[in-house]
């Protein structure tokens, strides 16, 4: 009887301290406007946990789990980049993993940075298709997504390279 006492509290206790509790707050901020974005869902990928940012874009999101792991946050809102990031936790220091990809987009005409000099110029360029910028504060992740507008944003690519040309 006394070893079945002792197995069950060493069993208890084992379950017990393989608990943990993986938790993420944050803001969610567009990049163009520097505005708070309420509603934008955010996810720990593979856990099936999902929340929503509030009127002031922040959100909280977390689980008691049986042992600790490090959760991919996934970050998305209709007209903006996707956001994805894994959050990885050792005793002593916090890294970060940024999903990053890119496309490449075709111009339709040859583009001239340099209208003077008709032989150089430019038929694409590469763009990101996740929002990358994101920083910590106070232990919360803030993140700011970007627009997803294709047309602008070769326009502002457009206009870097004129820029860079001129001066």
């Amino acid at each position: 009887m006394k070893i079945k006492f002792f197995t069950l509290i060493g069993i208890s206790l084992l379950l017990y301290s393989c608990d943990c509790w993986i938790e993420v707050n944050g803001k969610v901020i567009s990049s163009n406007t520097g505005k708070a974005i309420s509603g934008a869902k955010v996810e720990i990928l593979g856990r099936n946990l999902n929340s929503t940012s509030d009127q002031n874009g922040k959100f909280s999101i977390g689980e008691m789990t049986g042992f600790c792991y490090d959760p991919k946050i996934k970050v998305t809102y209709d007209g903006h980049k996707p956001f994805i990031i894994e959050l990885e936790s050792e005793s002593d220091f916090q890294s970060y993993k940024l999903k990053r990809e890119s496309e490449s987009v075709n111009f339709g005409e040859p583009f001239y940075p340099d209208p003077k000099n008709r032989n150089t110029y430019i038929l694409s360029t590469w763009i990101d298709k996740y929002s990358k910028d994101f920083e910590i504060k106070s232990d919360s992740l803030i993140i700011y997504l970007n627009e997803d507008n294709l047309v602008k944003e070769i326009e502002r690519i457009k206009e870097k390279l004129k820029n860079k040309n001129s001066g």
